[in-house]
Protein backbone atom coordinates (compact mmCIF):
# COMPACT_ATOMS: atom_id res chain seq x y z
CA UNK A 1 0.00 0.00 0.00
CA UNK A 2 1.55 3.38 -0.97
CA UNK A 3 2.69 5.56 1.90
CA UNK A 4 2.37 9.34 1.93
CA UNK A 5 4.79 11.10 4.26
CA UNK A 6 4.16 14.45 5.90
CA UNK A 7 6.44 16.86 7.72
CA UNK A 8 6.76 20.47 8.75
CA UNK A 9 7.50 23.09 6.12
CA UNK A 10 11.04 22.84 4.77
CA UNK A 11 12.78 26.00 3.51
CA UNK A 12 14.98 23.91 1.22
CA UNK A 13 13.91 22.79 -2.26
CA UNK A 14 11.10 20.23 -2.32
CA UNK A 15 13.35 17.82 -4.24
CA UNK A 16 14.93 16.90 -0.90
CA UNK A 17 11.74 15.95 0.89
CA UNK A 18 9.09 13.25 1.00
CA UNK A 19 6.97 15.11 -1.51
CA UNK A 20 8.57 12.69 -3.96
CA UNK A 21 6.85 9.78 -2.24
CA UNK A 22 5.06 7.32 -2.53
CA UNK A 23 7.49 5.00 -4.24
CA UNK A 24 7.43 4.19 -7.92
CA UNK A 25 8.70 0.97 -9.48
CA UNK A 26 12.42 0.41 -8.95
CA UNK A 27 12.67 2.86 -6.05
CA UNK A 28 13.20 2.59 -2.30
CA UNK A 29 13.30 4.87 0.73
CA UNK A 30 16.57 6.29 2.00
CA UNK A 31 17.83 8.93 4.39
CA UNK A 32 19.33 12.19 3.21
CA UNK A 33 21.63 14.26 5.39
CA UNK A 34 23.06 17.76 5.06
CA UNK A 35 26.30 18.29 6.94
CA UNK A 36 26.10 22.08 6.84
CA UNK A 37 22.53 22.10 8.13
CA UNK A 38 23.32 19.98 11.20
CA UNK A 39 23.97 22.02 14.36
CA UNK A 40 24.79 19.04 16.58
CA UNK A 41 21.79 19.43 18.90
CA UNK A 42 21.28 15.64 19.15
CA UNK A 43 17.49 16.02 18.88
CA UNK A 44 17.49 13.15 16.37
CA UNK A 45 19.12 10.83 18.91
CA UNK A 46 16.58 11.69 21.59
CA UNK A 47 13.63 11.34 19.23
CA UNK A 48 14.88 7.96 18.01
CA UNK A 49 15.35 6.64 21.55
CA UNK A 50 11.90 7.86 22.66
CA UNK A 51 10.10 6.57 19.57
CA UNK A 52 11.62 3.09 19.87
CA UNK A 53 11.69 2.80 23.65
CA UNK A 54 15.44 2.26 23.77
CA UNK A 55 17.03 1.70 27.18
CA UNK A 56 20.08 3.68 28.33
CA UNK A 57 23.18 2.49 26.50
CA UNK A 58 21.37 1.43 23.31
CA UNK A 59 21.69 3.92 20.44
CA UNK A 60 20.24 3.54 16.96
CA UNK A 61 21.01 7.05 15.68
CA UNK A 62 23.96 9.14 16.79
CA UNK A 63 25.72 12.36 15.94
CA UNK A 64 29.42 11.97 15.26
CA UNK A 65 31.73 14.95 15.66
CA UNK A 66 34.29 15.73 12.94
CA UNK A 67 37.26 18.07 13.14
CA UNK A 68 39.78 19.31 10.61
CA UNK A 69 42.21 22.04 9.67
CA UNK A 70 45.13 23.58 11.54
CA UNK A 71 45.05 26.30 14.17
CA UNK A 72 43.75 28.93 13.83
CA UNK A 73 41.89 27.75 10.71
CA UNK A 74 39.95 24.82 12.14
CA UNK A 75 36.52 23.45 11.41
CA UNK A 76 34.06 21.34 13.38
CA UNK A 77 31.19 19.52 11.73
CA UNK A 78 28.68 16.83 12.64
CA UNK A 79 27.31 13.78 10.86
CA UNK A 80 24.10 12.14 12.07
CA UNK A 81 24.24 8.38 11.45
CA UNK A 82 21.65 5.60 11.50
CA UNK A 83 21.14 2.49 9.40
CA UNK A 84 21.97 3.19 5.76
CA UNK A 85 19.48 0.56 4.48
CA UNK A 86 22.08 -0.64 2.03
CA UNK A 87 21.36 -2.28 -1.30
CA UNK A 88 23.74 -5.13 -0.39
CA UNK A 89 23.66 -5.24 3.42
CA UNK A 90 26.42 -7.36 4.94
CA UNK A 91 24.41 -7.75 8.14
CA UNK A 92 21.80 -9.65 6.13
CA UNK A 93 24.32 -11.80 4.29
CA UNK A 94 26.22 -12.79 7.42
CA UNK A 95 23.35 -13.41 9.84
CA UNK A 96 23.25 -17.16 10.58
CA UNK A 97 19.54 -17.16 11.46
CA UNK A 98 18.20 -15.05 8.56
CA UNK A 99 16.92 -12.51 11.07
CA UNK A 100 17.39 -9.69 8.53
CA UNK A 101 15.14 -8.91 5.58
CA UNK A 102 15.34 -6.33 2.81
CA UNK A 103 11.75 -5.10 2.57
CA UNK A 104 10.05 -4.04 -0.65
CA UNK A 105 10.39 -0.39 0.39
CA UNK A 106 14.16 -0.81 0.80
CA UNK A 107 14.26 -0.85 4.60
CA UNK A 108 16.64 -3.42 6.09
CA UNK A 109 14.43 -4.88 8.80
CA UNK A 110 15.55 -7.00 11.73
CA UNK A 111 13.19 -9.67 13.09
CA UNK A 112 13.70 -9.97 16.83
CA UNK A 113 12.05 -13.39 17.07
CA UNK A 114 14.71 -14.90 14.80
CA UNK A 115 17.70 -13.29 16.55
CA UNK A 116 19.79 -15.43 18.92
CA UNK A 117 22.06 -12.59 20.04
CA UNK A 118 25.25 -13.95 18.44
CA UNK A 119 26.26 -10.35 17.55
CA UNK A 120 27.92 -11.39 14.30
CA UNK A 121 26.11 -8.59 12.45
CA UNK A 122 27.82 -6.05 14.71
CA UNK A 123 31.07 -7.21 13.08
CA UNK A 124 29.88 -7.61 9.50
CA UNK A 125 28.29 -4.15 9.27
CA UNK A 126 31.16 -1.76 8.46
CA UNK A 127 29.13 1.12 9.93
CA UNK A 128 28.63 -0.59 13.34
CA UNK A 129 24.89 0.02 13.04
CA UNK A 130 23.40 -3.08 14.74
CA UNK A 131 23.81 -2.94 18.51
CA UNK A 132 23.40 -5.56 21.22
CA UNK A 133 20.53 -4.59 23.52
CA UNK A 134 21.26 -6.13 26.94
CA UNK A 135 17.73 -6.03 28.33
CA UNK A 136 16.40 -8.07 25.38
CA UNK A 137 19.56 -10.17 24.88
CA UNK A 138 19.39 -9.63 21.12
CA UNK A 139 20.67 -7.23 18.48
CA UNK A 140 18.46 -4.29 17.48
CA UNK A 141 18.73 -1.52 14.88
CA UNK A 142 17.00 1.33 13.06
CA UNK A 143 14.06 0.29 10.87
CA UNK A 144 13.30 3.80 9.59
CA UNK A 145 10.37 3.91 12.03
CA UNK A 146 8.22 1.40 10.16
CA UNK A 147 5.14 2.02 12.38
CA UNK A 148 5.32 5.74 11.54
CA UNK A 149 5.77 5.04 7.85
CA UNK A 150 2.66 2.86 7.98
CA UNK A 151 0.73 5.86 9.33
CA UNK A 152 2.05 8.21 6.68
CA UNK A 153 4.53 9.90 9.01
CA UNK A 154 8.23 10.54 8.55
CA UNK A 155 10.72 8.79 10.88
CA UNK A 156 11.04 10.36 14.32
CA UNK A 157 14.55 11.66 13.64
CA UNK A 158 13.37 13.47 10.51
CA UNK A 159 10.48 15.13 12.31
CA UNK A 160 12.60 16.15 15.30
CA UNK A 161 15.46 17.81 13.40
CA UNK A 162 14.99 21.59 13.83
CA UNK A 163 17.11 22.46 10.80
CA UNK A 164 15.79 19.75 8.46
CA UNK A 165 19.28 18.30 8.18
CA UNK A 166 17.78 14.80 7.99
CA UNK A 167 15.30 13.91 5.28
CA UNK A 168 13.64 10.84 3.91
CA UNK A 169 13.44 10.50 0.17
CA UNK A 170 13.24 7.98 -2.60
CA UNK A 171 16.09 6.69 -4.72
CA UNK A 172 16.21 4.98 -8.10
CA UNK A 173 17.91 1.70 -7.16
CA UNK A 174 19.39 0.98 -10.59
CA UNK A 175 20.80 4.50 -10.94
CA UNK A 176 22.23 4.39 -7.39
CA UNK A 177 24.01 1.12 -8.14
CA UNK A 178 25.74 2.84 -11.04
CA UNK A 179 26.65 5.99 -9.11
CA UNK A 180 26.68 5.97 -5.31
CA UNK A 181 29.46 8.47 -4.63
CA UNK A 182 27.08 10.79 -2.71
CA UNK A 183 27.08 8.18 0.09
CA UNK A 184 30.83 8.60 0.64
CA UNK A 185 32.18 10.95 3.28
CA UNK A 186 35.39 11.31 5.29
CA UNK A 187 35.41 9.07 8.31
CA UNK A 188 32.94 6.61 6.80
CA UNK A 189 33.68 3.27 5.12
CA UNK A 190 33.50 3.28 1.31
CA UNK A 191 29.88 3.11 0.22
CA UNK A 192 30.82 0.43 -2.32
CA UNK A 193 31.23 -2.12 0.50
CA UNK A 194 27.47 -2.39 0.99
CA UNK A 195 26.04 0.14 -1.47
CA UNK A 196 24.90 2.42 1.33
CA UNK A 197 21.92 4.51 0.23
CA UNK A 198 22.20 7.46 2.63
CA UNK A 199 22.79 10.58 0.53
CA UNK A 200 25.19 12.98 2.26
CA UNK A 201 25.36 16.64 1.23
CA UNK A 202 28.87 17.88 2.00
CA UNK A 203 30.19 21.45 2.20
CA UNK A 204 31.79 22.88 -0.90
CA UNK A 205 35.04 23.61 0.96
CA UNK A 206 36.86 22.77 4.19
CA UNK A 207 35.62 19.20 4.17
CA UNK A 208 38.39 17.07 2.70
CA UNK A 209 40.65 16.93 5.76
CA UNK A 210 38.09 16.44 8.53
CA UNK A 211 38.08 13.21 10.49
CA UNK A 212 35.71 11.85 13.15
CA UNK A 213 36.76 12.60 16.70
CA UNK A 214 35.81 9.11 17.87
CA UNK A 215 38.11 7.65 15.22
CA UNK A 216 41.07 8.68 17.37
CA UNK A 217 39.89 6.61 20.31
CA UNK A 218 41.95 3.52 21.06
CA UNK A 219 39.69 1.33 23.17
CA UNK A 220 39.84 -2.37 23.84
CA UNK A 221 36.97 -4.32 22.35
CA UNK A 222 34.97 -7.09 24.00
CA UNK A 223 37.08 -10.20 24.78
CA UNK A 224 34.30 -12.68 23.86
CA UNK A 225 35.60 -15.37 26.22
CA UNK A 226 33.21 -18.08 24.98
CA UNK A 227 34.66 -17.59 21.49
CA UNK A 228 38.20 -17.78 22.84
CA UNK A 229 37.14 -21.10 24.38
CA UNK A 230 35.46 -22.32 21.19
CA UNK A 231 38.25 -21.49 18.78
CA UNK A 232 41.12 -22.74 20.93
CA UNK A 233 39.56 -26.02 22.02
CA UNK A 234 38.19 -26.82 18.56
CA UNK A 235 41.57 -26.14 16.96
CA UNK A 236 43.35 -28.25 19.59
CA UNK A 237 40.87 -31.07 18.97
CA UNK A 238 41.25 -30.88 15.18
CA UNK A 239 45.04 -30.85 15.53
CA UNK A 240 44.89 -34.05 17.57
CA UNK A 241 42.52 -35.66 15.06
CA UNK A 242 44.74 -34.79 12.10
CA UNK A 243 47.99 -35.92 13.70
CA UNK A 244 46.60 -38.95 15.48
CA UNK A 245 47.19 -40.02 19.01
CA UNK A 246 45.91 -43.53 19.34
CA UNK A 247 42.85 -44.37 21.36
CA UNK A 248 43.62 -41.75 23.99
CA UNK A 249 44.02 -39.11 21.31
CA UNK A 250 40.67 -39.97 19.75
CA UNK A 251 38.94 -39.76 23.11
CA UNK A 252 40.68 -36.46 23.88
CA UNK A 253 39.67 -34.97 20.52
CA UNK A 254 36.06 -36.02 21.05
CA UNK A 255 35.84 -34.52 24.53
CA UNK A 256 37.57 -31.30 23.46
CA UNK A 257 35.30 -30.86 20.45
CA UNK A 258 32.16 -31.36 22.52
CA UNK A 259 33.42 -29.04 25.25
CA UNK A 260 34.22 -26.37 22.66
CA UNK A 261 30.67 -26.34 21.32
CA UNK A 262 29.11 -26.45 24.77
CA UNK A 263 31.09 -23.43 25.93
CA UNK A 264 30.39 -21.45 22.76
CA UNK A 265 26.65 -21.43 23.47
CA UNK A 266 27.35 -19.06 26.38
CA UNK A 267 28.20 -16.38 23.86
CA UNK A 268 24.61 -16.22 22.66
CA UNK A 269 22.05 -13.86 24.10
CA UNK A 270 19.43 -16.59 23.61
CA UNK A 271 21.24 -19.93 24.08
CA UNK A 272 18.02 -21.96 23.92
CA UNK A 273 17.56 -20.85 20.31
CA UNK A 274 21.08 -21.86 19.25
CA UNK A 275 19.63 -24.32 16.72
CA UNK A 276 18.55 -21.39 14.55
CA UNK A 277 22.20 -20.68 13.72
CA UNK A 278 22.15 -23.20 10.86
CA UNK A 279 19.50 -21.41 8.79
CA UNK A 280 21.79 -19.44 6.48
CA UNK A 281 24.22 -22.01 5.10
CA UNK A 282 23.95 -20.41 1.66
CA UNK A 283 25.59 -17.14 2.72
CA UNK A 284 26.78 -17.11 6.33
CA UNK A 285 30.20 -18.43 7.32
CA UNK A 286 28.95 -18.56 10.89
CA UNK A 287 26.22 -21.03 9.90
CA UNK A 288 28.84 -23.09 8.09
CA UNK A 289 31.12 -23.04 11.14
CA UNK A 290 28.32 -24.30 13.36
CA UNK A 291 27.41 -27.13 11.00
CA UNK A 292 30.99 -28.19 10.28
CA UNK A 293 32.23 -28.07 13.87
CA UNK A 294 29.05 -29.80 15.00
CA UNK A 295 29.56 -32.56 12.44
CA UNK A 296 33.22 -32.81 13.45
CA UNK A 297 32.28 -33.21 17.12
CA UNK A 298 29.96 -36.08 16.24
CA UNK A 299 32.55 -37.75 14.02
CA UNK A 300 35.27 -37.25 16.64
CA UNK A 301 33.03 -38.87 19.22
CA UNK A 302 32.43 -41.71 16.79
CA UNK A 303 36.17 -42.33 16.38
CA UNK A 304 36.33 -43.32 20.04
CA UNK A 305 34.35 -46.42 19.03
CA UNK A 306 35.03 -46.75 15.29
CA UNK A 307 38.63 -45.99 14.34
CA UNK A 308 37.68 -45.85 10.66
CA UNK A 309 35.97 -42.51 11.21
CA UNK A 310 39.30 -40.85 12.02
CA UNK A 311 40.01 -39.62 8.48
CA UNK A 312 36.51 -38.19 7.85
CA UNK A 313 36.67 -36.51 11.27
CA UNK A 314 40.03 -34.90 10.44
CA UNK A 315 38.81 -33.65 7.05
CA UNK A 316 35.57 -32.20 8.42
CA UNK A 317 37.48 -30.72 11.34
CA UNK A 318 39.87 -28.89 9.03
CA UNK A 319 36.90 -27.57 7.06
CA UNK A 320 35.44 -26.36 10.35
CA UNK A 321 38.65 -24.52 11.27
CA UNK A 322 38.61 -22.86 7.84
CA UNK A 323 34.99 -21.76 8.26
CA UNK A 324 35.78 -20.56 11.77
CA UNK A 325 38.59 -18.37 10.45
CA UNK A 326 36.73 -17.30 7.33
CA UNK A 327 33.89 -15.71 9.26
CA UNK A 328 36.32 -13.11 10.62
CA UNK A 329 37.23 -11.83 7.17
CA UNK A 330 34.88 -8.84 7.37
CA UNK A 331 35.75 -5.36 6.05
CA UNK A 332 34.51 -3.72 9.25
CA UNK A 333 37.51 -5.08 11.19
CA UNK A 334 40.79 -4.37 9.35
CA UNK A 335 42.82 -6.41 11.86
CA UNK A 336 40.91 -9.55 10.87
CA UNK A 337 40.17 -8.94 7.21
CA UNK A 338 43.14 -10.78 5.74
CA UNK A 339 44.07 -14.34 4.67
CA UNK A 340 46.61 -14.17 7.49
CA UNK A 341 43.72 -14.85 9.86
CA UNK A 342 43.08 -18.21 8.20
CA UNK A 343 46.78 -19.05 8.30
CA UNK A 344 47.02 -18.09 11.98
CA UNK A 345 44.12 -20.37 12.92
CA UNK A 346 45.75 -23.31 11.16
CA UNK A 347 49.13 -22.50 12.74
CA UNK A 348 47.46 -22.73 16.15
CA UNK A 349 45.86 -26.02 15.12
CA UNK A 350 49.25 -27.43 14.13
CA UNK A 351 51.09 -26.13 17.19
CA UNK A 352 48.60 -27.36 19.78
CA UNK A 353 47.86 -30.67 18.09
CA UNK A 354 51.56 -31.39 17.66
CA UNK A 355 52.60 -30.75 21.23
CA UNK A 356 49.83 -32.97 22.59
CA UNK A 357 50.61 -35.84 20.21
CA UNK A 358 54.37 -35.69 20.84
CA UNK A 359 55.68 -34.03 17.66
CA UNK A 360 58.07 -31.37 18.99
CA UNK A 361 59.47 -30.24 15.63
CA UNK A 362 56.03 -29.63 14.19
CA UNK A 363 54.93 -27.96 17.42
CA UNK A 364 57.88 -25.58 17.24
CA UNK A 365 57.21 -24.91 13.56
CA UNK A 366 53.54 -24.14 14.17
CA UNK A 367 54.44 -21.88 17.06
CA UNK A 368 57.01 -19.90 15.08
CA UNK A 369 54.60 -19.68 12.17
CA UNK A 370 51.91 -18.22 14.43
CA UNK A 371 54.27 -15.59 15.86
CA UNK A 372 55.55 -14.71 12.38
CA UNK A 373 52.04 -14.38 10.98
CA UNK A 374 51.15 -12.01 13.80
CA UNK A 375 54.18 -9.87 12.97
CA UNK A 376 53.18 -9.90 9.30
CA UNK A 377 49.74 -8.64 10.26
CA UNK A 378 51.31 -5.80 12.24
CA UNK A 379 53.28 -4.79 9.16
CA UNK A 380 50.12 -4.95 7.06
CA UNK A 381 48.18 -2.77 9.51
CA UNK A 382 51.01 -0.24 9.61
CA UNK A 383 50.57 0.26 5.88
CA UNK A 384 46.78 0.63 5.95
CA UNK A 385 45.22 4.14 5.81
CA UNK A 386 42.21 3.50 8.05
CA UNK A 387 42.32 4.89 11.61
CA UNK A 388 40.95 1.51 12.74
CA UNK A 389 44.07 -0.21 11.42
CA UNK A 390 46.31 2.17 13.35
CA UNK A 391 44.14 1.73 16.45
CA UNK A 392 44.34 -2.07 16.24
CA UNK A 393 48.11 -1.94 15.88
CA UNK A 394 48.45 0.52 18.76
CA UNK A 395 46.29 -1.64 21.00
CA UNK A 396 48.32 -4.79 20.45
CA UNK A 397 51.84 -3.37 20.22
CA UNK A 398 51.58 -0.57 22.78
CA UNK A 399 48.37 -0.71 24.82
CA UNK A 400 48.69 -4.42 25.57
CA UNK A 401 52.44 -4.76 25.08
CA UNK A 402 52.87 -6.65 28.34
CA UNK A 403 50.36 -9.30 27.27
CA UNK A 404 51.79 -9.37 23.77
CA UNK A 405 55.28 -9.97 25.15
CA UNK A 406 53.96 -12.66 27.48
CA UNK A 407 52.23 -14.37 24.58
CA UNK A 408 55.44 -14.47 22.51
CA UNK A 409 57.60 -15.53 25.47
CA UNK A 410 55.19 -18.30 26.46
CA UNK A 411 54.97 -19.61 22.92
CA UNK A 412 58.73 -19.72 22.49
CA UNK A 413 59.23 -21.29 25.92
CA UNK A 414 56.67 -23.99 25.13
CA UNK A 415 58.36 -24.74 21.82
CA UNK A 416 61.77 -24.99 23.53
CA UNK A 417 60.43 -27.35 26.21
CA UNK A 418 58.94 -29.55 23.50
CA UNK A 419 62.14 -29.57 21.47
CA UNK A 420 64.22 -30.37 24.57
CA UNK A 421 62.06 -33.38 25.30
CA UNK A 422 60.61 -31.86 28.45
CA UNK A 423 57.33 -32.89 30.07
CA UNK A 424 54.45 -32.83 27.60
CA UNK A 425 52.19 -31.33 30.25
CA UNK A 426 54.52 -28.35 30.72
CA UNK A 427 54.97 -27.75 27.01
CA UNK A 428 51.23 -28.02 26.42
CA UNK A 429 50.43 -25.66 29.29
CA UNK A 430 52.88 -23.06 28.00
CA UNK A 431 51.68 -23.24 24.40
CA UNK A 432 47.99 -23.34 25.31
CA UNK A 433 48.43 -20.40 27.68
CA UNK A 434 50.27 -18.43 25.03
CA UNK A 435 47.62 -19.19 22.43
CA UNK A 436 44.87 -18.21 24.88
CA UNK A 437 46.51 -14.82 25.41
CA UNK A 438 46.97 -14.47 21.65
CA UNK A 439 43.32 -15.25 21.00
CA UNK A 440 42.24 -12.76 23.67
CA UNK A 441 44.37 -10.14 21.93
CA UNK A 442 42.77 -11.17 18.63
CA UNK A 443 39.39 -10.02 19.93
CA UNK A 444 40.20 -7.05 22.15
CA UNK A 445 42.56 -5.40 19.65
CA UNK A 446 40.28 -5.57 16.59
CA UNK A 447 39.14 -1.96 16.29
CA UNK A 448 36.08 -1.40 14.01
CA UNK A 449 36.06 1.00 11.05
CA UNK A 450 33.33 2.96 12.83
CA UNK A 451 33.42 2.82 16.65
CA UNK A 452 30.26 1.38 18.15
CA UNK A 453 27.70 3.90 19.34
CA UNK A 454 27.56 4.75 23.00
CA UNK A 455 24.71 6.55 24.68
CA UNK A 456 25.62 10.12 25.48
CA UNK A 457 28.78 9.95 23.37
Amino acid sequence: MPVTLTRRADPRPAAHGPELLPLDAGEQYRFGFSVEACIGCHSCEVACAEQNGLPPGTVWRRVRELEGGDHPHTRRLQVSMACNHCLEPLCLAGCPTNAYEKLANGVVAHHADDCIGCQYCTWTCPYSVPVFQPDRRIVTKCDMCQPRLAEGLAPACVGACPTHAITIEKVDVAAWRREHAPADAPGLPPAALTLSTTRIEVPDAGWADVQPVDGRAVRRQEPHWPLVWLTLLSQLAVGVSVLGGGTRGRWAAALLALAALAGAVLHLGRPVAAWKAVRNLRRSWLSREVVLLGAYALLAAGTAFVAGLAVPAAVVGCAGVYASARLYLVPGRPAWDTPLTVARFFATTAALGSVVTGRPLLAAGGTLAGVSLTACNWARLAGRPEPAAAASLALEVHGARGWTAARVAGALAGALVALAGGPVVVATALLLGAEAVGRWLFYVCAAPLVPAAEAGA
